[in-house]
């Protein structure tokens, strides 16, 4: 196989937000393509823990833009288009690879310049993103700007059938350009650890307990307050119960309300952050772990890829999991996970008391559930998609010549 150098370019102000799916998603594509063979380039307006192999730029945003409005950033267009322009002329990548963001036509701009094959990869519509989780001032604004990106864009990469819909109808997208990437794992990274799975446990004193665990952002679609609200049933049918929720975020302190308030506290650790490094870990720890998200508040279908569900499945753990969106899709209930409706901490509660109560179903999810990680959702898949779509748009442009 011919080797491919890929620029990646990440816009947005993240500031110390080095966590998360998205963070996530960089490090496994970059470490996948790396595997296969082909060469990376690493352009963003943050720092960001990569592998070695990974070239990397810095293009940081302005202080004087750090707490205004997101308008304010347009600026940073026009001096991350020039430095990753200087970026090209110097590395001579064979296509651009760059995550949608706010306002950006970055990507636009540079295939105009330069004709290199622009692949671009959208989480989802901004502006429905920032409409209903954010605040959006300009949103004619954002609308063209998102329009112009995908229009230009050679291939736009999403992460699940429900976004690729979305997208296809509301902006009159071919769906044949649309190519559906879910998130994924790094398998070798995330694997049973015996030894991590002790140490935690000794560490937090649980060592005889049934622990369950939760790591995230705590974003509003995670549903992690109905894990929070099923902890007082689920300590009368498995008394040994321990909750552990590892990360932070937006609804942290509702979360923590909860649990003041149905008087659990004796029952539940909040770790807050903990390093990358150390998230295996902590999962190793727990004997089931959740993933109990939920659909969007304007009733739309839940379209995320939760990159927990995959590190989960990688970790050899029994799931329980609600049945919304990518959920559904991937899981099989009573195969690789224990599946419930959303928003029902009483079926979360039953769910434990299930797996609990029968070893050989856990086991049986649980292994279910790893090899499944290996064989399906292992980033190397992604990375291969990647570049497939790349060489696609290459044999296009060789035969219209």
């Amino acid at each position: 196989m011919e080797e491919i150098k890929a620029l990646f370019w990440r816009t947005e102000f993240y500031g110390a937000m080095t966590s998360g799916g998205v963070a996530a998603m960089h490090r496994g594509m970059t470490n996948a393509l790396h595997q296969l063979g082909h060469k990376v380039v690493f352009a963003s307006s943050g720092e960001l823990l990569l592998g070695d192999f990974v070239k990397k730029y810095h293009i940081p945003y302005s202080k004087f833009f750090w707490n205004l409005p997101e308008i304010l950033t347009l600026p940073y267009i026009s001096k991350s288009v020039n430095a990753v322009s200087k970026i090209i002329d110097k590395e001579n990548p064979s296509f651009l690879f760059q995550h949608h963001h706010d306002f950006t036509i970055g990507g636009t701009l540079i295939k105009e310049k330069t004709g290199l094959p622009f692949l671009l990869h959208c989480d989802f519509i901004q502006q429905w993103t920032k409409k209903n989780w954010g605040k959006l001032y300009f949103e004619k604004l954002l609308k063209w700007a998102e329009e112009i990106q995908w229009y230009s864009a050679d291939a736009i990469f999403t992460i699940s059938n429900v976004a690729k819909k979305m997208m296809a109808e509301q902006y009159g997208l071919h769906p044949d350009k649309i190519i559906v990437n879910p998130n994924g794992v790094d398998s070798d990274f995330f694997r049973p650890n015996a030894g991590a799975r002790k140490r935690i446990r000794e560490h937090y004193g649980i060592s005889d307990k049934f622990v369950h665990g939760f790591a995230g952002t705590f974003g509003a679609y995670h549903g992690v307050e109905y894990l929070a609200h099923s902890i007082k049933e689920t300590i009368k049918l498995v008394p040994s119960s321990i909750f552990m929720f590892v990360g932070d975020g937006e609804l942290k302190p509702k979360v923590e309300e909860i649990i003041k308030q149905c008087n659990v506290s004796d029952k539940v650790i909040l770790t807050g952050l903990v390093p990358y490094s150390e998230v295996p870990a902590y999962l190793s720890a727990c004997d089931v772990l959740h993933t109990p998200c939920v659909n969007n508040e304007d009733s739309s279908e839940y379209f995320g890829s939760p990159t927990k569900l995959f590190e989960y499945m990688a970790m050899q753990k029994p799931i329980v999991a609600t049945r919304v969106g990518q959920q559904g899709d991937i899981l099989e209930h009573n195969n690789n996970a224990f599946l419930v409706d959303e928003k029902s901490p009483e079926q979360i509660a039953l769910a434990i008391q299930s797996i609990a109560g029968d070893p050989s179903l856990a086991d049986t999810l649980a292994n279910n559930a790893r090899q499944d990680a290996i064989n399906k959702w292992d980033w190397k898949n992604n990375a291969g998609r990647i570049i497939q779509a790349y060489q696609s748009i290459v044999n296009k442009k060789t035969a219209k010549a």
